[in-house]
């Protein structure tokens, strides 16, 4: 398995046993699972921002434990932007400002990888699969966009192949 593989697990990895623990405090999940509520259990404010830029998705005070969310932005994409930041939050990554560039882009897909697991996680989406093929409708259903679900299954379906390949 090489570095880039191990990280992404490791990703994988602490949003679901994030999800075991809330699970455990606040019952079963189902989906679209309760991403506002895991970052309130968490100990997190939300703040939906109304002023701010289209290109910025949300802002992070780990110290004040308050994450602001563009209040423009669609409601799924809010969605994402919350899982991205609870990624870095969860994923213990520094702030942007002690970072170099090279280490911002890779804690930011590390967050991504982070969001799709806590938004579409591994196990209910197999669940859903079993039933329910089409990608607009599992969307729906996760509460994510076509987009994120499109990446979810490739990267679920890669995995399956690289375990596949590793055995």
């Amino acid at each position: 398995m090489s570095s880039r593989q191990k990280r992404s697990w490791l990703c994988r990895s602490v949003a679901q046993r994030s999800l075991r623990v809330y699970s455990q405090d606040c019952g079963p999940l189902v989906p679209p699972v309760p991403i506002d509520a895991i970052a309130n259990w968490l100990g997190f404010q939300i703040i939906l921002l109304s002023s701010v830029d289209d290109a910025c998705s949300a802002l992070v005070s780990t110290r004040d434990k308050l994450i602001g969310i563009n209040g423009r932005h669609h409601r799924r994409r809010q969605r994402f932007s919350l899982g991205h930041e609870l990624g870095h939050i969860l994923l213990k990554h520094p702030p942007e400002a002690r970072c170099t560039s090279k280490e911002i882009a890779l804690y930011n897909i590390e967050a991504d990888e982070c969001a799709a697991e806590l938004l579409i996680p591994q196990d209910l989406l197999a669940r859903s699969l079993s039933k329910i093929r089409n990608i607009i409708t599992l969307a729906r259903i996760f509460d994510v966009s076509e987009e994120a679900m499109t990446r979810r299954l490739r990267q679920m379906e890669a995995a399956q192949t690289q375990s596949a390949i590793d055995s």
